[in-house]
């Protein structure tokens, strides 16, 4: 078997390559030209170069693969259109390059924002990714992602891990009650490989998550007493936090917009697993 991994030179996409080669699996990898970061891929790991919003480019990687791992996407932007191009887009490329190969299988990556009450752009752009993906007429598995930590991934939980730690007294959005279900980026990885080979997953969508549910709050304590840290939360309410939000995106800087920075903390996402346990034999562990 051949599997293909869309945007496998990422940190997750990585370990999903390796997880995939202790299975057996002949791996191969559809990355940006120049991506430096194909260079540390595992060894015997096939490397193809191509753009998923130019269909031309990515065609032959689909020749001969029999399940596709669609991760090719854009987490943080601040450019107008930019998540419709790539998330939506793209993955509209994607299905249509492995229809015309005839691959058997397409897991797509997804988000647990798009179960959000108000969507972002991104949350948008993965939802489109969704729909095309169902539409697509081919067996498909879609997965949807909690906050990612560890293993140098988990970008969203890294901009948090920095801002808490930056000064002694840092701001929460509505106190950080938000719930969250984080999940250790190896589980998710393990999650994410079962969900393609599982003969039981086909034209299933499932959520993964960590073992353990916690406040936002909760968290920023648990990443300040690892550091050693002291520092002290106030509270912001949410109109405060939304006008800050919009003169200034004083969560994570220029990489994501205010609504996407503030989405984070006023939705929950703590989904039930029971789903993905039983289908996918899915174990997770606390990530903290």
């Amino acid at each position: 078997m051949i599997a293909l991994v869309t945007g496998g030179a990422g940190v997750v996409g990585k370990a999903l390559c390796r997880e995939l080669m202790q299975r057996g699996v002949c791996v191969r990898v559809l990355t940006l030209p120049g991506d430096t970061q194909a260079g540390l891929l595992p060894e015997g790991v096939e490397v193809f170069y191509g753009d998923v919003t130019d269909a031309e480019s990515i065609r032959a990687a689909f020749d001969g693969v029999q399940v596709v791992y669609h991760l090719a996407a854009i987490l943080l932007s601040c450019k107008k259109g930019e998540f419709n191009r790539i998330n939506a887009g793209g993955t509209r490329n994607v299905v249509r390059a492995a229809r015309e190969a005839g691959v058997e299988r397409l897991v797509y990556v997804s988000s647990i924002s798009v179960t959000y009450p108000v969507l972002t752009e991104y949350g948008k752009s993965k939802l489109a990714g969704e729909r095309f993906v169902k539409e697509s007429g081919l067996p498909w598995t879609i997965v949807r992602p909690t906050l990612v930590i560890g293993d140098g991934g988990g970008i969203e939980f890294n901009m948090f891990a920095d801002y808490v730690r930056r000064f002694p007294v840092y701001l929460l959005p509505g106190g950080g009650k938000c719930i969250k279900r984080p999940v250790k980026s190896t589980d998710l990885v393990q999650g994410i490989v079962a969900a393609g080979l599982a003969e039981n997953a086909v034209g299933k969508t499932y959520a993964l998550a960590g073992a353990d549910m916690m406040s936002m709050a909760q968290m920023a304590k648990h990443i300040l007493d690892v550091a050693g840290m002291n520092h002290r939360m106030i509270p912001l309410p949410w109109h405060i936090a939304r006008l800050l939000a919009v003169l200034k995106n004083w969560i994570g800087g220029r990489r994501v917009t205010a609504e996407q920075a503030l989405a984070g903390f006023l939705y929950d996402a703590a989904p039930d697993i029971n789903d993905a346990v039983r289908d996918l034999n899915y174990n997770p562990g606390s990530p903290l």
